[in-house]
C-alpha cells in the first residue's frame, strides 16, 4: 500500500509508503483521500502524516506531467485535508519539496527534523507551484520570504523555515513531538488559508523581479510566478488557487517546461555521461569557437556574438568565456593540431594574432575585450579592426549578421558536429550529449540540451539550413551522415541510440 493508515489513543498516523522518495502518484492521492475519511469517520483527535525511509515526500510524480491530470488531483485533496474537522499536523523528514511542501501547508502545523529542507522547487521544472504553494505560503511567512523561496525554487534548512514562520518547531523525533502537541494549542492554530494577506514593503515584487532577471535570464517560470503571487495576495484563495492552476497548466506543457523534464530525467537515467563527456564537449566547443570566428571575420564583432549567444541563453558568450579561461590555452591547443588538420579546411587566424599582440584574456588586461581595472570590461576597436584586416587579406566581402543569423550558425555549428558524435559511437545517445552541453559547456538548462534544442527546431529545418551554408563551405558545413539519416527515415534525434 502506498498510503498506510493506523491509529493510537484517539491520534491518526498516516504514513506515504512510496519509496524512494514518496511521490506523490495517483495511488498515493487516493490513499490521502481515503486516510480523510478514514480520519473524520473515526473521529480522531488529530492525523499526524509522514514518509517512509526518512523522506516526507519530494513532491509530484514527474512522470504524469506529460499525460492530462487523473483524479484525485492534489489541489482537491489538499483542500479536504485543511478544510478537514480533524487537524492534520505534518512530521517532515529528510525532504518536503513541491507537493510534498504543499501537503504540510495545507496541514495545521508542520514540525521539522533539525536536517530536514522543504521547498517549492516547481520553476526549476519550468512551472510554478499548482496545489496552492503560492496561496499558502505568503500567508504563513511573508510576501518576501514567500517569493524568493517560490520564483528561486531553492530549499530551506529547519533552522530557516522555524525562524520565518514556516513551521511550529523542531525536533528530532518529530512524530513523537506531533503526538504530544497540547490538543487546546492545536485548536487554537488558523489553518494557512485562513491568516490574512501579509503586510509588504510597495517595492517588494519589484526588487524580487529584478533579482529573477539577472538570477534566470529567459526563464519564464520564475516571472510567472512572482505575477500570479501578486496578482492573488488580496483574492479569496479559491478564486487565487484558479488562477494558479491555470497558470500551473499553462507552463507545465510549455517548451520550456518539456527541455527541463527532459534534463531531470536524462540526469536521473544517465550512467555513461562520465566516460564520453570529455571528446564530446572538447570537439563541439572546437566547433562552436569555429563558427564564432568565422562570423566575427565574415562580418560581425565579438561582442556582437557574445551578446547574441547571451540572448539565447548562455551565461556567458564565447568571446567573454575565452577571456576567462586565457586565449593562450586555445593557442597551444591549435599549435596541437596543426600536423593533423585538413589542409583544404579554412583556417581563421584572428585569434593567432591576438596571441601575438599579447592579448591574452583578463590576466593580461585585454583580450577580445579590454579590461582597464576592476572588473570592468569595454569592447575593444583594435580587436573589431583585426576581423576587418583578415578578411581584406582573405578577399572576404564582409557581411552585417544580425543576432539571429549569429545564432543560427554558431548552433548549426554545435547540432552538426554532435550529430558526428553520436554518428561515429562516441556518444551513446542524444541524452548523453544534452547533459554534457548542460552541466559541462554552459548550454542552457532550460532549453533542455543541444540536442533536445535540435529536436524542437526539427531535423528537415536543420539540413535544409546545413545545405544553404554548404553553399558557402562544403567543408565546414558538411552535413553530418546521421542528420541525412534522420531526415531519410522521419526520425527524431532522441530517438538516436549508438
Amino acid at each position: 500500500m502506498c498510503v498506510i493508515t493506523r491509529h493510537e489513543n484517539n491520534v491518526g498516523f498516516v504514513e506515504i509508503n512510496n519509496t524512494p522518495v514518496n511521490a506523490l502518484g495517483l495511488s498515493v492521492r487516493k490513499g490521502l483521500m481515503d486516510a480523510v475519511q478514514w480520519a473524520e469517520k473515526l473521529k480522531l483527535e488529530r492525523v499526524i502524516v509522514y514518509g517512509s525511509g526518512g523522506n516526507f515526500s519530494a513532491g509530484a510524480d514527474i512522470s504524469e506531467f506529460d499525460s492530462a491530470p487523473v483524479e484525485p488531483q492534489l489541489p482537491h485533496i489538499l483542500n479536504t485535508i485543511s478544510d478537514s474537522i480533524v487537524p492534520w499536523i505534518a512530521a517532515i523528514d529528510g525532504v518536503a519539496l513541491g507537493g510534498g511542501a504543499e501537503l504540510a501547508l495545507a496541514c495545521r502545523m508542520r514540525l521539522m527534523t533539525p536536517n530536514s529542507r522543504i521547498g517549492l522547487p516547481e520553476v526549476t521544472l519550468g512551472i510554478i507551484p499548482g496545489a496552492g504553494g503560492t496561496q499558502r505560503l505568503p500567508r504563513l511567512v511573508g510576501a518576501a520570504n514567500a517569493l524568493d523561496m517560490i520564483a528561486t525554487g531553492k530549499p530551506i534548512d529547519a533552522q530557516t523555515a522555524l525562524r520565518i514562520g514556516l513551521v511550529h518547531s523542531i525536533d528530532e523525533d518529530v512524530q513523537h513531538s506531533a503526538f504530544m502537541v497540547n490538543s487546546e494549542e492545536l485548536s487554537y492554530v488558523v489553518p494557512a488559508q485562513d491568516l490574512p494577506a501579509p503586510v509588504f514593503d510597495v517595492d517588494v515584487f519589484e526588487n524580487a523581479r529584478k533579482r529573477i532577471l539577472n538570477r534566470t535570464p529567459g526563464q519564464n517560470a520564475p516571472v510567472r510566478a512572482i505575477e500570479v503571487i501578486e496578482q492573488t495576495l488580496y483574492m479569496p484563495i479559491e478564486q487565487g488557487s484558479a488562477l494558479e492552476r491555470k497558470a500551473f497548466l499553462e507552463l507545465g506543457s510549455s517548451q520550456q517546461a518539456k527541455a527541463l523534464r527532459h534534463i531531470f530525467f536524462a540526469e536521473h537515467d544517465a550512467k555513461l555521461v562520465g566516460v564520453c563527456d570529455g571528446v564530446v564537449g572538447n570537439r563541439i566547443l572546437a566547433r562552436y569557437s569555429e563558427a564564432a570566428d568565422t562570423v566575427f571575420m565574415d562580418g560581425s564583432t565579438p561582442w556582437d556574438i557574445d551578446e547574441a549567444m547571451v540572448e539565447f541563453g548562455y551565461a556567458m558568450g564565447p568571446y567573454t568565456a575565452q577571456d576567462l579561461s586565457g586565449l593562450d590555452i586555445a593557442h597551444a591547443n591549435r599549435r596541437r593540431q596543426d600536423a593533423t588538420r585538413d589542409p583544404d579546411r579554412r583556417y581563421i587566424p584572428i585569434a593567432d594574432r591576438m596571441v601575438e599582440l599579447g592579448k591574452l584574456g583578463r590576466k593580461t588586461g585585454a583580450g577580445w575585450y579590454r579590461y582597464p581595472g576592476g572588473n570592468g570590461r569595454v569592447d575593444d576597436p583594435i580587436v573589431a579592426d583585426l576581423g576587418i584586416e583578415e578578411a581584406h587579406f582573405a578577399g572576404i566581402k564582409r557581411v552585417d549578421y544580425t543576432a539571429d543569423e549569429i545564432r543560427e550558425r554558431l548552433l548549426l555549428a554545435m547540432i552538426n558536429e554532435a550529430c558526428d558524435i553520436l554518428h561515429e559511437g562516441i556518444a551513446h545517445s542524444a541524452s548523453d550529449i544534452d547533459l554534457v552541453t548542460v552541466f559541462g559547456y554552459g548550454f542552457p538548462r532550460w532549453r533542455g540540451g543541444l540536442m533536445h534544442y535540435a529536436d524542437t527546431l526539427g531535423v528537415q529545418m536543420i539540413v535544409s539550413k546545413l545545405k544553404k551554408l554548404g553553399n558557402e563551405d562544403p567543408i565546414a558545413w558538411k552535413i553530418s551522415p546521421l542528420l541525412l539519416h534522420c531526415e531519410a527515415n522521419d526520425i527524431a534525434l532522441r530517438e538516436v541510440h549508438s
